[in-house]
């Protein structure tokens, strides 16, 4: 008998989770969120690892997480004044942007930075 696909188990156990308990509405929006960033990694991969080759990890972060935070307090003023900010994961996913509202993209970013480090980290 073959082994169970991790994403088969991972389903599994996510459906369980979600039907025996009541996950919050913040905590299914951060997860999509991150989830998305990781999605983002594919995309990008080649241009953060160019970065990360000429600067080394702590510049490409810092400058990641400071254009990501960037992004946010423009959105956010921007949004105060009635305007919305296009960005990814608003038409990505909608239903996190819905919920978080200015954060979805700084946890989005996030979710790309930790599928990053942890890319480098395995080999």
């Amino acid at each position: 008998m073959q082994r169970i696909p991790m994403w088969a188990q991972a389903g599994f156990w996510g459906l369980v989770a979600g039907y025996k308990f009541d996950v919050p509405r913040r905590l299914i929006t951060a997860i999509m969120a991150f989830g998305s960033g990781v999605l983002i990694s594919a995309l990008s991969f080649e241009l953060i690892a160019e970065a990360y080759d000429r600067g080394g990890f702590n510049s490409m972060a810092v400058r990641f997480l400071g254009g990501a935070a960037v992004y946010t307090v423009a959105n956010w003023m921007l949004s105060r004044k009635g305007a919305i900010l296009a960005m990814l994961v608003d038409t990505m996913i909608p239903e996190a942007f819905e919920v978080a509202h200015d954060f979805a993209g700084l946890i989005t970013v996030a979710g790309f930075l930790a599928a990053f480090a942890l890319g480098k980290l395995g080999g």
